[in-house]
């Protein structure tokens, strides 16, 4: 016994210290909100974070009793809320518990999507739910979608709903499909009654020409994500699919409303963007341009040998020096080889700028890196004090990942050549 004490007390020591070294590399301000070693002794996965419309920010994560990803069996939902721009966080609150029952439901959750409305203090999230892994989910058996609600800013929650058959009735040549995590985007121009225009995108499994192939849509909601529809598709065959093979995909708008979808690769980023036809008179009319790779673009995005999630996000900035107003698109993902070396890419935006995804795909900067190790998984969400809220997958003990939040200024992100 006394043996076993003395080997934990060296264990517990040399984790310390060696979580001290790998922290004088990470940003100022730099906190870990999901630990490996807490006292769940599972792993976190998967970060979502999103800012209230008091400016609270709110962090959630999966808690994988399963190990493994949502589909093996139970999985909770964990989030803490900083009320101070991200100086200290709430202990944290489980927001949905799988139940861990095989097969049912809500076996567990998963994956989450997320955001916050900015004119009141409704928070939707929509998730994977169930025990059905996605890869082989069918249409009997599908891969399923919950979605629940704060009406307080994330004091309290709705009991998860199952809306499986709406979404695979919206997309009736899709087996098996889910939401990409992170951030859910909401439109800055357009609005139908109460609500600002919800965006996200899909990641499908679809026949095309009796082919099993991966497919991106892109899908929209007008009011507050209780109803879906799909922005520019009309076969749903695979064929109009905005990005054939990508992966988990992202969206966002350009200043003029256009919606720019940003999928998974190996090696860089899947780009294709929506142009409204006239979108200050008909919010649907428009068409997709041609997908583009990233990495096959002079001046574009490319990165080591992996394909990994990340988020993209338009902020406004100024130029150091001319202090010019400009609008920068971030993308975030990792660097190196094999999910490693999270950072940021920038590229400055046109104000009225129409673009065509090839264009779009140009003229990319390698900005700050904020991991120099193992990392994977990132989003981001504006803080109060106009500073970034970033989170991520960072992994500093050898032993699964870990949920990292820092408050990075664009100064930062963009080493100096934009504050």
């Amino acid at each position: 016994m006394k043996k076993l004490s003395f080997l934990l007390l060296t264990f517990a020591f040399t984790a310390t210290s060696v979580t001290q070294v790998q922290a004088q590399a990470l940003p100022e301000g730099a906190q870990c909100l999901f630990d490996t070693f807490d006292g769940y002794h599972v792993p976190y996965r998967i970060p979502a974070i999103t800012t209230t419309r008091k400016g609270h920010l709110i962090a959630i994560t999966d808690r994988r009793y399963c190990i493994l990803d949502i589909g093996y069996g139970k999985i909770d939902i964990a989030a803490r809320t900083s009320k101070n721009n991200g100086r200290t966080w709430s202990a944290d609150t489980v927001i949905q518990r799988g139940s861990g029952i095989e097969g049912s439901y809500d076996c567990g959750y998963g994956d989450v999507a997320v955001v916050a409305d900015r004119t009141s203090n409704r928070i939707l999230c929509m998730s994977v739910t169930g025990n059905v892994i996605y890869i082989y989910g069918t249409r009997e058996k599908p891969n399923r979608i919950a979605r629940w609600y704060s009406p307080d800013g994330g004091r309290s929650w709705t009991k998860a709903e199952d809306v499986t058959d709406a979404f695979y009735q919206m997309l009736p040549n899709t087996r098996t499909m889910f939401i990409g995590s992170g951030r859910i985007m909401q439109s800055r121009i357009v609005r139908k009654d109460k609500y600002y225009r919800l965006y996200c995108s899909v990641l499908t499994r679809t026949q095309m020409d009796q082919e099993d192939v991966a497919c991106n849509y892109v899908i929209y909601s007008d009011d507050f994500g209780l109803s879906w529809n799909i922005l520019g598709a009309t076969s749903l065959d695979g064929k109009d699919s905005p990005c054939v093979g990508g992966d988990e995909p992202k969206c966002e708008e350009l200043p003029n409303g256009d919606v720019v979808l940003s999928s998974r690769k190996w090696y860089g980023r899947y780009f294709n963007i929506y142009h409204f036809t006239d979108i200050r008179n008909n919010q649907e009319a428009g068409s997709w341009g041609q997908c583009v790779a990233s990495n096959d673009i002079e001046g574009g995005i490319r990165t080591g040998k992996t394909s990994c999630n990340g988020e993209i996000m338009l902020v406004d900035a100024h130029e150091t020096g001319s202090r010019r107003p400009v609008k920068l698109m971030l993308q975030s993902l990792p660097f190196g080889d094999n999910r490693t070396n999270v950072g940021f890419w920038y590229k400055e935006i046109l104000e009225n700028g129409i673009y065509s995804p090839l264009a779009f795909a140009h003229n990319w900067t390698c900005g700050m890196q904020v991991s120099h190790q193992s990392s994977a998984y990132s989003t981001m969400t504006l803080q109060k004090d106009g500073r970034i809220a970033f989170y991520w997958e960072e992994e500093l003990l050898d032993n699964g990942f870990d949920m990292m939040y820092a408050p990075l200024s664009i100064s930062q992100i963009t080493n100096g050549r934009y504050y």
